[in-house]
């Protein structure tokens, strides 16, 4: 499958984020659109996480 050519620009901030997912949520966007659209959203999303988010736990089965 040929690599998709998207022009969708990455969300930067979590506000321009928070926009690209309504758009993508009430959009009729199918195929390539579709996919260059989701993939702007991960890698924002992606980008966004903070390396002290990896650190944070939740209790598991040894708490209780």
């Amino acid at each position: 499958m040929p690599e998709a050519i998207c022009n969708v620009p990455v969300p930067r901030t979590p506000q321009e984020l928070e926009q690209a997912v309504r758009r993508y949520q009430a959009s009729d966007l199918a195929g390539t659109e579709l996919f260059c659209c989701w993939q702007a959203i991960r890698d924002a999303s992606l980008a966004q996480l903070t390396p002290e988010a990896e650190n944070d736990q939740v209790a598991g089965e040894d708490s209780y």
